[in-house]
């Protein structure tokens, strides 16, 4: 029998070993598969970038022209455009679906993460008006101005030269014709940017997600981007504005508007819009005025690109096609999934003014502790959506995620005023109707790569690492290996009520020998107070070193909708499954090509007359007409083809994920959910008086010992 056993314990030990081999040749497996999509992928982006490089030069005319042509020829001028324009950013977008999946599959888990942080998180600059700067950011800059100086400079030699020697009308001159080509070359580096303009703020594009750069923070490549294209539109219509104003036919050039030619009026119009646009997103007005006078004149980009195929017709509008339709099948998204309502859980309101609401979402949804939401309340504004940090960690529940939301603005103040009003009946169902966008974040858990984390935080800014703090606790009563061992956390406040926040991290309930796993030192600071208003003295004992203690936490009012579990999150969303939207972008596609041919054959082609093997110049449908055909199919492939897909995705979605049960959501009546319960007065407590200090911020300049100690504490 030991014999027996013995045996029995080899094989098993033999069969342990070949299931890590075999995980192991997997995982290589699938890092191999990994960087054999990276690779054409850089190719891509070197492709695309050398061809902007060797575009202007006059040296390689005759291969740029032979090059165009043979894309004409084969697909016609629109398509050649758009396969020389827009082909690497769809390719680049179909790769990156790719490295999304294989990435979803990596079972190993990452290494720890390098004392040395990567370019793109290297702070460069810290203080200027373009805020903090990367070396990775700084690269980019200096390498999207120099290419913008090389373009100009080979665009300028050429067109010069050819102003001096070619011949002019009676009213015209040669400064003039300087003025409007050099015009002409900034619009063309216009519409480049215009094609780039609109990637950075398409929340669940997956380029972004390849990269694991979320949504805030490629924002700021927008702002630049944007600063930067209206600055070079501005120049392109006042060069032909003085150049016309000389030549004495401002206003009738201004006001033209041809069939076959360059309409000169809609471009106007769109560059009115951009300017309007543009002045309202400066910090000046933004920040420190009125920011919904911001958010409502961006609303004008719809203004901006339409009037813009008006202006510059068909072809050269395919020039900006693969921004604009990767940032409207996104928009798109983003509004089949806003447009059902989504229920609130459970509301509770704390004494410092900040209520959490957590949210129903279908059970299999994935979200990180650092993602986000866009929240939208209609009974308060039907077009106002605000972002807030998710509170919580997948871990506390797969049907649920949660907010913690201070309120600060009008609209915040609002919010809350709803919510007391809900609340005040007492026990009765409340109904709060609002739609939630996202969540959205990094594609991977990142801060789980470090040994020692510090987290500093002001006020509501905490909100995060309370999420951060769960997930810890969880992943370490779950026995995950490989977690960060030190965590620091440094956290200033304005008022001592608000240190509550921290209790709605009940350490010992989620991981009740968290103190044995897991360093974790708490700083609290309290700003406008100079003695704790929120501790009381202990009750007069023998021991008269006794030190003070909290007043016991409490909540205000809190109340639970057991209907609300009914409409949960719409599983449509930019971050969700890989396949649908591959299956959406490559059905919106085919829809655009569709509606492009039936426009052609069916509406263009009749009314053009035909030359001999080719249509005649300046014959058929306007122009313009045709930028706003390709515009409109363009949405229509979205809307109609994307939308059937985005259809049978919330069908078998929400097939697949159901909310809670009628039995289930009756127990939320009966128990707080995991994590969401406040510490008690059994030494739980994150925040204690002797970790608190009163009366004066926390100074982190240079080598201060609070960080070393922090660091170093065991």
């Amino acid at each position: 029998m030991a014999t027996s056993d013995g045996d029995l314990t080899v094989e098993l030990l033999r069969k342990r070993e070949t299931d890590k081999n075999a995980s192991q040749e997997v995982g290589m497996g699938t890092v191999a598969v990994r960087w054999a999509l990276w690779l054409p992928m850089c190719l891509f982006v070197g492709m695309y970038l050398a061809f902007l490089i060797v575009w202007p030069m006059a040296s390689l005319e005759k291969i740029r022209t032979v090059l165009l042509f043979s894309a004409v020829g084969k697909f016609g001028i629109d398509g050649g455009i758009l396969i020389l324009f827009g082909a690497p950013f769809l390719l680049l977008t179909i790769f990156a679906i790719l490295i999304l999946e294989v990435d979803s599959r990596i079972a190993a888990k990452k290494g720890k993460a390098r004392g040395r942080a990567r370019l793109q998180e290297q702070p460069m600059v810290t203080e200027s008006l373009m805020g903090m700067i990367s070396v990775a950011e700084l690269l980019w800059i200096l390498f999207f101005l120099a290419l913008f100086v090389w373009m100009m400079a080979n665009y300028m030699v050429t067109d010069f030269k050819r102003a001096e020697v070619e011949k002019l009308e009676p009213y015209e001159s040669v400064w003039g014709v300087k003025l409007k080509l050099t015009g002409l070359r900034l619009g063309f580096i216009g519409i480049v940017c215009l094609n780039l303009l609109f990637l950075p703020v398409a929340r669940g594009s997956v380029l972004l997600r390849a990269i694991d750069i979320p949504f805030e923070h490629a924002a700021k490549y927008h702002v630049w981007l944007g600063h930067f294209m209206m600055a070079v539109f501005t120049l392109h219509g006042l060069f032909y504005m003085v150049a016309w104003y000389f030549e004495g036919h401002l206003i009738e050039r201004i006001l033209e508007w041809p069939a076959h030619e360059i309409a000169n009026l809609p471009g106007l119009i769109a560059l009115l819009a951009g300017i309007a646009m543009w002045v309202t997103s400066f910090g000046w007005v933004r920040n420190k005025y009125n920011f919904e006078l911001f958010f409502y004149t961006h609303q004008l980009y719809i203004v901006f690109v339409v009037f813009m195929a008006f202006h510059v017709g068909d072809f050269i509008f395919n020039m900006c096609f693969a921004g604009l339709f990767l940032f409207t099948f996104d928009r798109f998204l983003r509004f089949c999934q806003s447009r059902s309502n989504t229920g609130i859980l459970s509301s509770k309101l704390l004494p410092c003014g900040t209520y959490e609401l957590v949210i129903a979402k279908p059970q299999g949804m994935k979200y990180h502790a650092l993602s986000f939401i866009f929240l939208n309340v209609p009974g308060i504004s039907a077009l106002q959506w605000h972002p807030f940090s998710v509170s919580s960690s997948p871990y506390d529940g797969d049907d649920r995620l949660k907010v913690l939301i201070k309120p600060y603005g009008e609209w915040t103040h609002q919010l809350q005023d709803e919510v007391i009003a809900a609340v005040k009946p007492g026990p009765c169902p409340f109904a709060i109707k609002a739609a939630v966008e996202g969540p959205y974040g990094h594609e991977s858990d990142y801060f789980l790569h470090y040994e020692t984390l510090i987290l500093v935080a002001g006020g509501i800014g905490v909100s995060p690492f309370v999420a951060i703090l769960r997930d810890l606790l969880h992943r370490y009563q779950r026995g995950q290996p490989n977690l960060p061992s030190d965590v620091t956390l440094i956290w200033a406040v304005q008022k001592s009520e608000e240190l509550q926040l921290l209790d709605l991290v009940s350490a010992s309930t989620i991981c009740p020998d968290y103190n044995q796993k897991l360093n974790l030192h708490v700083h609290a600071f309290v700003t406008r107070e100079t003695q704790p208003r929120t501790l009381e003295q202990a009750p007069e004992t023998s021991d008269s070193n006794m030190p003070d203690h909290f007043k016991k936490s409490r909540i205000l009012s809190s109340l639970t909708n057991v209907e609300a579990s009914k409409q949960p999150l719409s599983i449509l969303v930019g971050t969700g499954s890989n396949f649908w939207i591959s299956a959406g972008l490559l059905a919106s596609l085919l829809g655009y090509i569709c509606a492009s041919i039936l426009v052609a054959r069916y509406v263009v082609e009749p009314h053009e007359k035909r030359g001999v093997g080719a249509p005649e110049f300046g014959t058929g449908i306007p122009l313009w007409a045709k930028g706003f055909f390709n515009f409109m199919n363009m949405v229509l492939g979205v809307v109609v083809f994307g939308g059937a897909v985005f259809a049978l995705w919330s069908y078998f979605g929400n097939r697949g994920s159901s909310a809670v049960d009628d039995e289930g959501s009756r127990m939320l009546l009966d128990s707080d959910d995991d994590g969401t319960t406040l510490a008690n007065e059994s030494g739980d407590r994150l925040v204690h008086p002797s970790n608190t200090q009163f009366g004066h911020r926390p100074n982190l300049r240079g080598n201060s010992t609070l960080l070393q100690h922090s660091c170093f504490q065991t």
